[in-house]
């Protein structure tokens, strides 16, 4: 649900996705997320599992990612060994990093 999210909540200045992918599930085309991906402009970091049985990498994760309409410089895709999880210290890492550099630091 993160695409539709990320559109219709304009506060939202950049992303973080823990383990994101499409769907195999139909939905009406007015509430199904591929239709938002490309209106999602803001940076976005993308945190998956090489292995994840959910969101398989070739046909949930890679055509999530390749459909956002975020510019190529301003989003990010990191696939770490392992299923439908990223190590906890990697999560927390990366997502601080992303968010200083988009947000800019903590004060």
């Amino acid at each position: 649900m993160a695409p539709i999210s990320l559109v219709a909540e304009p506060r939202f200045k950049a992303a973080v996705l823990y383990v994101a992918g499409l769907t195999m599930e139909r939905s009406r085309p007015e509430v199904d997320p591929v239709n938002y991906l490309p209106r999602v402009t803001l940076p976005v970091l993308m945190l998956n599992g090489k292995y994840d049985f959910f969101f398989p990498l070739e046909t949930a994760q890679r055509p999530f990612f390749d459909k956002l309409g975020t510019p190529a410089d301003r989003k990010k895709w990191i696939v770490y060994e392992g299923g439908h999880d990223v190590p906890r210290t990697e999560l927390i890492a990366q997502s601080l990093r992303w968010l200083d550099t988009y947000l800019g630091p903590v004060r």
